[in-house]
């Protein structure tokens, strides 16, 4: 074999060598951008979005989100929804509590209040101190309940309780 058959034969290895390497890089960050991008659009497939009329199951209770609201199901007894600007987020929970034992822990010596919905239910809450709210809605001193678990990021400049009025339109929707 004469010298330039063998520093041929080299060079072909490190070129192999090097696109394997070069697949390898390729594949991973195919498969990193896959781990990024899947959940977030199986999320996405699993909401919908409320027309402010048809209520959502909750287990045994249900909720009539307010129109345009995006909705996805975490479970048969949990829902997420959020408003159309994404500032308001909210976790809703069927459990098998009082209205005042699903805001007790979250109280946190926060001022706990308790009003009679149009609903004839009650929403015992408590504000916290980011802006959000913890309620737990159902009958008095009776379980089950609704836990709504809310969280407020409002676009800078906004304030948290420019969303009260949202959020009492999500209490308002609970029925048993």
């Amino acid at each position: 074999m004469s010298g330039d058959a063998r520093f041929g034969s080299t060079v072909r290895r490190w070129e192999v060598a090097l696109a394997c390497a070069a697949a390898a890089l390729v594949l991973a960050a195919i498969a990193a951008a896959a781990l990024v991008a899947v959940p977030p659009t199986i999320a996405n497939l699993a909401s919908e979005v409320s027309d402010g009329r048809a209520p959502t199951d909750l287990g045994d209770a249900a909720v009539v989100v307010p129109a345009d609201w995006v909705v996805t199901r975490d479970s048969e007894d949990a829902i997420t929804v959020r408003t159309p600007d994404g500032a308001l987020r909210a976790s809703l929970e069927s459990i098998d509590e009082s209205p005042a034992d699903a805001v007790a822990v979250a109280a946190g010596g926060g001022a706990v209040r308790a009003e009679v919905l149009a609903s004839g239910l009650t929403a015992v809450h408590v504000d916290l101190d980011d802006g959000g709210v913890v309620a737990g809605v159902g009958e008095p001193d009776a379980a089950p309940s609704v836990r709504v678990v809310v969280e407020v990021r409002p676009a800078e400049g906004d304030e948290p309780a420019a969303y009260r009025t949202a959020i009492g339109d999500l209490l308002e929707g609970i029925r048993r």
